[in-house]
């Protein structure tokens, strides 16, 4: 084998190797330290694209939310070469009227955008998802100054349903919030 079939092989087989070097676990409430850390990292890093400031998000808030999501909802961590590198949270709503939706939370850590780690993440929400009986809708809330995450929403499937305006207060002004969609018990076009 040579020439172009050749070298579609061996890009087929680093694709490979590069995939087997990731692993999407269930986070565990060992993992709130960490946790907290990236996303008060993340919420200094750009303001305003957590909804959270850095002193507003603590260890203890992420323990409690990793083990209710441990019998009803998903919440996992994306490692690469056994550092994590992203996460994600489906947690359903709570009343019996919006029990088939599910609000979909994901932060891809800092030094780590940019790589394909959201839509691996994604995607495995979305398989999950529609694995799940209960699962009809996910829900997000994105910034409107988000474009690269807008884009990645909407090449799967997410629609957008509406903006919050000056939803987020920020030290110079405010940033509007995107809400978008996705019904899981219907085929993407």
């Amino acid at each position: 084998m040579s020439g172009p079939a050749r070298q579609s092989v061996t890009q087929a087989t680093r694709r490979d190797q590069e995939r087997r070097r990731m692993y999407i676990r269930a986070a565990t409430p060992e993992d709130a330290e960490m946790l907290a850390a990236a996303e008060r990292q993340t919420a200094a890093a750009q303001e305003g694209l957590l909804a959270s400031r850095p002193e507003e998000i603590h260890v203890e808030s992420f323990r409690r939310k990793i083990e209710q999501l441990q019998s009803n909802g998903l919440y996992v961590v994306l490692e690469k070469d056994g550092d994590p590198v992203g996460h994600l949270l489906l947690e359903p709503l709570a009343l019996a009227v919006t029990s088939h939706v599910v609000q979909l939370t994901i932060v891809v850590h800092p030094g780590h955008t940019g790589q394909g780690y959201g839509r691996i993440l994604m995607n495995h929400a979305i398989e999950w998802a529609c694995q799940s009986s209960a699962v009809e809708r996910i829900e997000l809330r994105v910034r409107s100054s988000n474009p690269r995450a807008i884009a990645l929403y909407r090449s799967l499937g997410f629609e957008i349903e509406g903006t919050l305006k000056r939803r987020i207060k920020l030290s110079q002004g405010y940033a509007d919030d995107i809400c978008m969609a996705l019904f899981v018990d219907q085929p993407v076009a």
